[in-house]
């Protein structure tokens, strides 16, 4: 009877809260969406990646603040991914051969910066890693981008056939 009394009260509490989100959420933009899903996502990164490398608690200490470094290389060029998805979003409805061109360019340069980036942090993880567990970090990271680009591919329309479709 106890666990019952604690559950109504529970659900007492909960149902105003409920109202408040609904009001609230719609002061929320698509920029704090993304941004709270992204913090979200570097806190459950980390998790996951803890759990699967295993370090050793001098691997640990020499590990964190360079893979903080690395993650942070990574998310301003995120920060450039997230303007490029909000102006395409903005952009949707009048999508031109100009605007098409220009978006592949920035997209083409984002990847290409990200590869870089992660090209040039083997070479440092590998200073206080072993190889094996290198390749494992990224075998990781690989797995968990994957996740997050099939998240990202499900809500980001393709351009329709209503397009402007002149070069």
């Amino acid at each position: 009877m106890h666990k019952f009394k604690f559950i109504a009260a529970t659900l007492i509490l909960l149902v105003p809260l409920a109202g408040f989100a609904q009001t609230r959420q719609a002061l929320v933009t698509p920029e704090h969406n993304i941004e709270a899903a992204r913090k979200q996502m570097r806190t459950e990164r980390k998790l996951v990646l803890a759990g699967e490398l295993v370090l050793t608690p001098d691997e640990s200490k020499a590990f964190w603040p360079l893979y903080n470094d690395y993650a942070a290389e990574i998310r301003k060029i995120g920060d450039e991914r997230v303007r490029m998805i909000v102006e395409y979003a903005e952009m949707f409805d009048n999508i031109t051969p100009d605007y098409a061109d220009r978006m592949l360019k920035e997209y083409f340069d984002i990847e290409q910066r990200l590869l870089q980036t992660r090209k040039n942090y083997v070479k440092r993880f590998k200073t206080i890693l072993p190889s094996v567990k290198v390749a494992r970090l990224y075998q990781v990271e690989n797995k968990l981008n994957a996740i997050m680009n099939i998240e990202l591919a499900a809500a980001i329309p393709i351009i329709g056939t209503g397009a402007s479709q002149a070069n």
